[in-house]
């Protein structure tokens, strides 16, 4: 037989070779048998799409776009080639091509549940909800047990305060998928939000089983709850710095319990966490650092899975604040930096970090609160730190006369001391309200319509922080309404 006849045979069972590679997560196996396929067929477009499948999977969407469009120029008849370059796209920012890609794949075979739901993504990333929610209705008429479908709206109940509808659309989606954590974490942030605390902290636990969130590897048995008198008990710090601030005060319990209790937080919390003498042992480690930690210990815990062990719910919610101390020289220093500056005394911040994804509904700019700024007899300092400090302007600063502090905001410790001598604080919703909180200092925080679970839902006050006051979009990117009720209320608190 000739090697014309045979090579088609070879490269479909190549290419059935390279896919079930695909299926089980071979990425160095497909890169092999797609080379043997170029090889004999130079520029096969299934070579090139599993390829570009390969490198979606390792997260490279910039490569898989090439490659699978690549593959459209080959063969421009195969949807899932369009369906899949729409997606690469998607992830790379390129909504209107994405877009276009999701339609060509429709007009090929019209029963794609996935591309409708990728262009209900796309109208979800554009603030279209009505849109999106059609979208995701319309891939149901396709594949009724379409997991990502149910999920996608049940984020949209949830982002509009239907918690129990978003609980009902998460549980059809956990039918299709019954082991996915993204819908189990969706679950949890629902039932939390609704101060369902014991269903909603067991869900949260769940959060240790997303991609690259693993649990920490520990040489000794996580604490299950059982009695610690005498037990050495290893704590850590896990996600932001703001949920370091908001669950250290699940500390106290174990002490009371008997525990003699070890800390690791980021270097930018060892000063204050150790000046509040938090824990019995208190070391610093960078994100990353895979050493092991400094101590000798007999069991283990993630900080933020203390309120399911301890039966956390709204109604024994540790809230007695401060719980967070400041060193008193520091304190002093700062005093001196405050003390002739007259009038009363406003800190304010405007945005998380800026690379964070949700980062973008939380934040607003300072333009956004322009007319706070215009109250007479208030003296405005910025503690914003990172490039949203750029939008304090020179001519800002000088026409409202804002005074910055964050070139010597270095750690937790120092923004801890500004606020000791600051009336109020003004943010949106990142780590220096937690502080505040902590600190029982006065706090007022903006937050977008769909706030996190933490703020549970349409309150004004917060059980976690008595001296925070919320204030709440109704409409999501709508600041002006929550920053005129904030213009009123200052004014009646700074009189």
């Amino acid at each position: 037989m000739s090697d014309a006849n045979t090579a088609p045979a070879t490269v479909s069972t190549l290419i059935a070779q390279a896919a079930e590679q695909l299926r089980q997560q071979n990425h160095a196996a497909v890169s092999r048998s797609a080379q043997q396929i170029l090889a004999i067929d130079p520029g096969n477009s299934d070579a090139l799409y599993l390829l570009g499948m390969s490198a979606m999977a390792m997260n490279r969407p910039d490569l898989a776009a090439n490659l699978i469009g690549k593959a459209v120029e080959r063969q421009a008849g195969r949807p899932y080639y369009h369906l899949n370059l729409g997606l690469a796209q998607s992830r790379l920012g390129l909504l209107a091509e994405a877009e276009a890609s999701l339609w060509q794949a429709l007009a090929l075979q019209e029963d794609l549940p996935e591309a409708y739901v990728n262009l209900g993504n796309l109208s979800f990333a554009r603030n279209e909800r009505q849109q999106a929610a059609a979208f995701y209705h319309k891939a149901l008429t396709y594949h009724s047990g379409l997991e990502s479908a149910w999920y996608n709206l049940g984020i949209l109940e949830q982002e509009a305060g239907r918690q129990q509808q978003a609980l009902a659309h998460f549980a059809r989606a956990l039918q299709a998928d019954p082991q996915n954590a993204r819908t189990h974490m969706g679950r949890a942030a629902s039932l939390l939000k609704q101060g369902d605390y014991q269903a909603g902290w067991q869900a949260y636990e769940w959060r240790f089983r997303l991609p690259d969130n693993g649990p920490r590897i520990c040489p000794v048995p996580r604490w299950q709850g059982e009695p610690l008198p005498g037990k050495r008990i290893y704590l850590y710090t896990e996600q932001g710095f703001g949920d370091a601030l908001m669950f250290a005060r699940f500390i106290a319990p174990l002490r009371a319990m008997g525990a003699i209790t070890l800390l690791e937080c980021r270097p930018e919390l060892l000063a204050l966490f150790r000046q509040s003498e938090l824990a019995d042992r208190i070391e610093a480690r960078e994100i990353g650092d895979q050493q092991p930690p400094p101590f000798d210990y007999d069991l283990h815990l993630p900080l933020l899975s203390l309120p399911h062990l301890l039966a956390c719910t709204l109604d024994n919610l540790p809230a007695t604040v401060p719980y967070l101390s400041v060193d008193p020289a520091v304190a002093a220093r700062w005093a001196a930096r405050f003390a002739a500056d007259k009038g009363f005394k406003v800190g304010l911040s405007w945005s998380g970090n800026p690379d964070a994804t949700v980062n973008h509904y939380r934040a607003c700019r300072l333009t956004d609160l322009l007319p706070l700024l215009q109250l007479p007899g208030i003296t405005f300092y910025s503690l914003q730190k990172g490039t949203p400090a750029e939008q304090l302007t020179a001519a800002l600063q000088a026409e409202y006369a804002i005074q910055p502090l964050a070139e010597a905001l270095h750690d937790f410790q120092e923004t801890a001391a500004a606020l000791q001598h600051l009336d109020l604080l003004i943010s949106t919703d990142t780590a220096i309200v937690h502080l505040a909180g902590a600190l029982g200092r006065p706090v007022w925080t903006l937050l977008h319509s769909a706030a996190e679970w933490r703020w549970l839902q349409e309150r004004s006050d917060t059980p976690w922080y008595p001296g925070m006051r919320l204030f709440r979009q109704t409409e999501l990117g709508a600041w002006q309404q929550p920053v005129r009720q904030m213009v009123q209320a200052l004014a009646d608190r700074s009189r």
